[in-house]
């Protein structure tokens, strides 16, 4: 498994961003025949940046996409983890929807979160399959235009398996299948402070789940 951004920058170089289906299109036309590799599908969820603000909050502004941010940002604190405001996916989405925050504060991601509770930072980067986001009534805010790249979790095949059908029966019951809230949930079981569950146990909760 390997994400649909990672690839489309680090393996086939590239820097636009035409959207999750094109670059999911484009991933696997380039990596079969460059490399021999299947792109099988989509799992069913992204983990990519997003800016989430409390959804009690962004609804008192009216703030549902980063366009309507944009207009409030000069009000607003903006919390990051300890590379977020380094890294290309920040820039992009700084300057193109005009972003100039009040201020920006960077923390451990934990902790991230609780000055998003208390009330010191107002938004966010997240990851848009943390289990935060459910468990703390987040909104993740719209990117009309498409500022951040998907990061869809795909399954890649090898050339050496490419073509083994017995193989790839096995596989093609998962794409599609595993859809960002139940993701989400099963994040949180791993990250919550209280009745932890190994990865392990959460990807076995999951599957039973999802009647894999």
């Amino acid at each position: 498994v390997d994400y649909s951004g990672t690839l489309w920058a680090n393996v086939i170089n590239r820097t636009d961003n035409p959207g999750r289906e094109a670059v999911l299109a484009g991933l696997t036309t380039e990596l079969r025949q460059r490399d021999g590799v299947l792109v099988l599908g989509s799992l069913g969820f992204e983990n990519a940046y997003a800016l989430a603000m409390k959804r009690a909050r962004a609804e008192a502004l009216g703030i549902r996409t980063l366009d309507d941010l944009a207009r409030h940002a000069g009000e607003l604190t903006m919390g990051g983890d300890l590379e977020f405001f380094s890294r290309p996916e920040w820039a992009k989405v700084r300057d193109a929807y005009g972003l100039h925050f009040r201020a920006q504060k960077q923390f451990q991601p934990t902790f991230m979160y609780n000055a998003l509770a208390s009330g010191e930072a107002d938004v966010i980067s997240a990851f848009s399959s943390d289990g935060r986001i459910a468990a703390d009534d987040l909104v993740v805010l719209e990117d009309p235009r498409r500022a951040l790249p998907p990061y869809d979790a795909v399954i890649l095949v090898s050339p050496q398996r490419a073509g083994d059908e017995a193989f790839l029966r096995l596989l093609r019951p998962l794409i599609g299948k595993i859809l960002v809230a139940p993701m989400r949930e099963a994040n949180y079981s791993v990250d919550r402070d209280r009745d932890k569950r190994t990865p392990a146990q959460a990807a076995a909760e999951l599957k039973q789940k999802l009647g894999l």
